[in-house]
């Protein structure tokens, strides 16, 4: 056997090993949709212990669920800026102020991005 042969046959035999563990190696799962929401929220600044993380998770995850990545970015935001509106009025975390404010503002915020009606600017009411 020359030395071409034997450089062959180990590069012919490690191919076969490689490809024999890439075969019978466990799938590597997908991301889960919770995963990716706690992955958003957490880029909107809102943190575990933060309140609002939880209805941004909830609602996030579930976007995922459905395939809709666009609205699970949006109810993301919709919370953050809940979240910055209640800290505006001055109200403090994790009071019943603030955690009304907060399903208060949510809820209010995500009519106006889920609405069906016409969006119009101003100068279209005064002409």
């Amino acid at each position: 056997m020359t030395r071409n042969q034997l450089n062959a046959g180990l590069a012919l035999g490690s191919a076969l090993l490689v490809a024999g563990i890439a075969a019978f190696a466990p799938p590597i799962p997908p991301a889960s949709a919770q995963s990716h929401a706690e992955r958003i929220c957490r880029e909107q600044g809102l943190k575990p212990t933060s309140e609002g993380y939880e209805y941004c998770l909830s609602q996030a995850t579930r976007a995922f669920e459905w395939g809709k990545p666009e609205i699970a970015h949006t109810m993301a935001r919709v919370t953050a800026d809940a979240r910055d509106a209640c800290r505006d009025y001055g109200l403090v975390p994790a009071t019943s102020g603030y955690k009304a404010c907060m399903d208060r503002e949510t809820h209010a915020r995500r009519l106006l991005v889920f609405t069906d009606e016409p969006q119009y600017d101003k100068e279209i009411a005064t002409q």
